[in-house]
Parts: C-alpha cells; sequence; structure tokens
C-alpha cells in the first residue's frame, strides 16, 4: 500500500554475608552483597556514560562512501553497540535530518546503548520513484558492525522516509545480509508514513509499528494509511497513536499534527514547517513518545 502525501506539503533483600557488629561498636553491618553488586554495577554505568564522548564533538561521515544522500556517525557510545537509521521525509534535506538524529540521541538513544547512527534526508518525490537514496551504502556498512553487544537495529522514518526505510528493509532480506547478522534485531517505526511494506521485508523484523498522532479531535495526515498497515502486519506490532494533545496545532491542522512525530511542538500551528520542526528542538524536545511506548516490548 502506497499512501504518498501531496508534494506541496509533506515535507519517544538481603541475605548477604556481612559480619554482625560487636556489642558496642557503632559501625553498620557490612552491606549485603547483591546490594553491593547493583551499586557497583550503577557505578559503572554512570562511569561509562560520563566518559561518553559528546555527539557534537564527532562529525559526520559523509560522500559517496557512505551513500548518496545519507550521514554517519560511530558516536563512541560506551553504553553498547546497537544502531540506529532516521529516514526525514521528503522535502527534508540531510543537515535537518542530522540535526533531528542528534536530538534523539540525546534524548533516547544514547540511554540505550546506541552507539552508531546513520541521518537520511528526505526522498527526492514524495513516492520515492527514483530510488536514489544509498541504502545499500548503509546495509554493506551496517552488517560488519553487529555483534554479541548489538541488541536491535532501530530504524525510524518519517513520512515519505517510509518508502526509503522500507528498500533498506527489503534489502537486508533479500541478500545484503546473507549470513542474517541483522535476523531478528531490526526493529521499525514508520512515522505517519507512505510505506509499501511486504512480507518480505516487513517480515523479517523483530518488531514494526506504524504510528499517527492526534491533537485534539485533529488526526494527522496519513492516519488512515497507518492503521491499514498495522493491521496487515499486526502480528509485529500494529498501531500507535501519539497523544500530542497540547502541541499548538490548529483544529484540522492534519500537517501540524504530522510534524508532531518530529517535534512535540510544531513551529506552524497551520501546516508542516519541515525546516524548523526538524532542526530546532528548542523548548520544543523531540518525539520520543513511540519509542518510550514500545520500548519493553520490542527490547530497545
Amino acid at each position: 500500500m502506497r499512501a504518498i502525501v501531496p508534494a506541496v506539503l509533506l515535507v519517544a533483600c538481603s541475605g548477604g554475608s556481612g559480619t554482625a557488629p560487636d556489642a558496642g561498636d557503632d559501625a553498620p553491618p557490612d552491606a549485603p552483597e547483591t546490594l553491593d553488586a547493583g551499586a557497583d554495577a550503577q557505578d559503572d554505568a554512570a562511569d561509562a556514560a560520563a566518559d561518553a564522548p559528546d555527539i557534537d564533538t564527532i562529525a559526520w561521515s559523509t560522500g559517496s562512501n557512505v551513500g548518496y544522500g545519507v550521514a554517519f556517525k560511530d558516536t563512541g557510545n560506551p553504553l553498547g553497540e546497537s544502531m540506529f537509521v532516521g529516514y526525514g521525509g521528503y522535502g527534508v534535506e540531510l543537515a535537518p535530518a542530522e540535526l533531528w538524529v542528534t536530538a534523539l540521541y540525546r534524548a533516547e538513544l544514547r540511554a540505550r546503548g546506541v552507539r552508531y547512527v546513520w541521518a537520511v534526508q528526505g526522498p527526492s518525490d514524495p513516492g520515492y520513484s527514483q530510488d536514489e537514496i544509498g541504502n545499500s551504502k548503509i546495509a554493506a556498512a551496517m552488517v560488519p558492525l553487529v555483534s554479541a553487544s548489538t541488541r536491535f537495529v532501530l530504524v525510524a522514518a518519517h513520512s515519505s522516509g517510509a518508502f526509503v526505510a522500507e528498500e533498506l528493509l527489503d534489502q537486508l532480506a533479500t541478500g545484503a545480509d546473507p549470513g542474517g547478522a541483522t535476523s531478528d534485531l531490526v526493529v521499525y517505526f514508520a512515522l505517519d508514513g507512505g510505506g509499501n511494506g511486504t512480507q518480505t521485508s516487513i517480515g523479517r523484523t523483530r518488531n514494526a509499528y506504524f504510528v499517527s498522532a492526534h491533537d485534539g479531535t485533529t488526526k494527522s495526515a496519513n492516519y488512515s494509511a497507518m492503521q491499514t498497515l498495522a493491521s496487515d502486519f499486526a502480528s509485529k506490532g500494529g498501531f500507535y497513536d501519539v497523544d500530542s494533545t497540547g502541541a499548538g496545532c490548529d483544529d484540522g491542522a492534519v500537517w501540524c499534527v504530522h510534524m508532531t512525530m518530529i517535534t512535540t511542538k510544531p513551529h506552524d500551528p497551520t501546516t508542516a514547517d519541515v525546516l524548523d520542526d526538524y532542526s530546532d528542538f528548542s523548548g520544543r524536545p523531540v518525539c520520543t513518545a513511540y519509542l518510550d511506548a514500545k520500548a519493553s516490548e520490542a527490547g530497545l
């Protein structure tokens, strides 16, 4: 099913072995070993997080080796070796896509152990008829990076970016990953997008969710299309409705609500402001509602 958004607008006890104090000894008993271990693990995680480099100090890699319309970054995150690919919608250039992925990394992905991130610009037309994005380069780079510490490969695609994302899923399912390194690792979120997912592409994922939003009584532009695709792939996770009430969209402004899966407070209450909504998250946090809702279920 191909849901294409009009070109002009498309654009988250105890039991230790401590020794009791002597009579009159004011010192408390030793802490139980289980509590010591838990505290040590928390300290280790905090130390690792403190040692992690700031994502903005690491340059994005782009160019022919990375793939057309694609930027890649190894964040050096010591908390894990999972991966994230973020696909922007039609009208989204590479720089704004990078800013969106960076905001998601800061808000959510870093703490979940994502190390490798790709940002992908939107397709040149709403239906992605040119197949121009360098997905084959993403697949070729991704597969060798999979290790025992890779808990998931997370793919999120907004709007027409879903067509592009599903090309990657299809490539991984049909030859780009002959050894099955990514098999049962991919978790896919289609964010109010188009899409023509097949049992080959979607069927190979661990989970796939089709996400839309509402602000008050106004539903996002591709709400019904997402419900249909969620029904088609219900066994993978199904539909999720982000409650964006309070985002500030005007009544009936479906394209403003469409953007609430990128930013919790779109810049233009009447329609989609693609450049600003992907680029400016000051006082308007990046949307992580869908990740927060499905993280436990999907093993994120």
